[in-house]
Parts: C-alpha cells; structure tokens; sequence
C-alpha cells in the first residue's frame, strides 16, 4: 500500500487552479481581441459596397442626364452651367484642366446630385464632361477592345462622367469614371 504525505500536497490544488483560470482568461481575451477585429473588418466591407453602389448609382444619374440632353450646348466650361458640374473638353485647348476630383468644393460647387433612396452619408455626385464628336477631337476616340467603333453615317459624341460615392461615415470616398457615347440626332 502507497501512502501519500498531506504535508506536501498542500496547495497543489490552487496553483492548478490558478494556471486553468489564467489559460481560460487568455483564451477569452483572444477570442474578443478577434471578435472585434472581424465586426472591423465586415463594417469597412459594407462602408465598401455602399460607396461603390452610391458611385454607380451617380454613373447611372449621369447617363441619363446625358440621354436626356437635346443638345452639346449644356456642356460649356464657363457660365452657369459649370456650377452644375457640366464641361467641354477640346484637345486644342491648352487651358483647360479637368477639375480636381479629390477636392471636396469641386464637388459641393460644381457637381450634380443624384437623386435615392440609398442609406449614406449624402447622395451621390456627379460631372460630366462633353469631349466632343468622335471625328473631331482626339480626346474623343475612346475606342477600348472595339467597344463603340465608328459607325458610317453616324456622328457619336462622346462624354466622360465622373462620380463619387460616399459611404455610412462620410469619411472614405469611391471615385468612378466611365466613358459613355450617343449617337446625334
């Protein structure tokens, strides 16, 4: 028969104790320490989405805009009409710049607001700049992996729309910009 000594199993109990409640403490602070990190990581992927729809819901504003013009007159650098955020590009003209789509008073004093219903910090913007007839402005000659070739007879005038999307924060900002033709009437 083995005899265990009382005298030196005393307080074994409590230093085991005491290194499973530290294992469990360091478990539960890293699973929290994760938990956080992934509520991060899917707010910013919403902030994401949401500013890349607001963005594409600006293109779409600015198609239609375009679709409903009647004429390229809308479409001059100077007058009320770039307030609305509405530019003529010529290749011949050394002084024009497009405006600066990183600064926020370009947006606030000369871009227009596309009208939703999506949940953001405010409603997306857009520009629009007429770069001219295919024919006559080199600008004009889009032509990205035989999307819109020439068509004979048909004059295509061509525009660049700019937009911007802002997500639920209004601290981050998804710029999208397309190339979009119209055949004139």
């Amino acid at each position: 028969m083995i005899y265990f000594n009382r005298q030196k199993q005393q307080g074994v109990a409590l230093v085991v104790s005491l290194i499973i409640l530290v294992s469990l403490t360091m478990l539960g602070l890293t699973s929290i320490q994760r938990t956080t990190t992934d509520l991060a990581m899917a707010g910013n992927q919403r902030e994401t989405g949401l500013m890349f729809q607001a963005a594409e819901i600006g293109l779409d504003s600015a198609e239609d805009f375009i679709e409903a013009s009647n004429t390229n007159a809308d479409f001059e650098n100077t007058g009320p009409n770039n307030a609305l955020g509405l530019y003529t590009v010529m290749a011949s003209d050394a002084t024009y710049y497009s405006p600066n789509y990183f600064d926020d008073t370009t947006w606030t004093t000369a871009s227009q607001t596309s009208t939703t219903s999506l949940d953001a910090y405010e409603q997306p913007r857009y520009m629009i700049e007429y770069l001219g007839d295919r024919s006559q402005n080199p600008l004009a000659a889009v032509n990205i992996g035989g999307y819109g070739t020439q068509q004979t007879g048909k004059t295509v005038s061509i525009y660049r729309s700019t937009t911007r999307g802002v997500g639920l924060t209004g601290n981050s900002f998804r710029y999208v910009q397309s190339y979009f033709g119209k055949d004139k009437p």
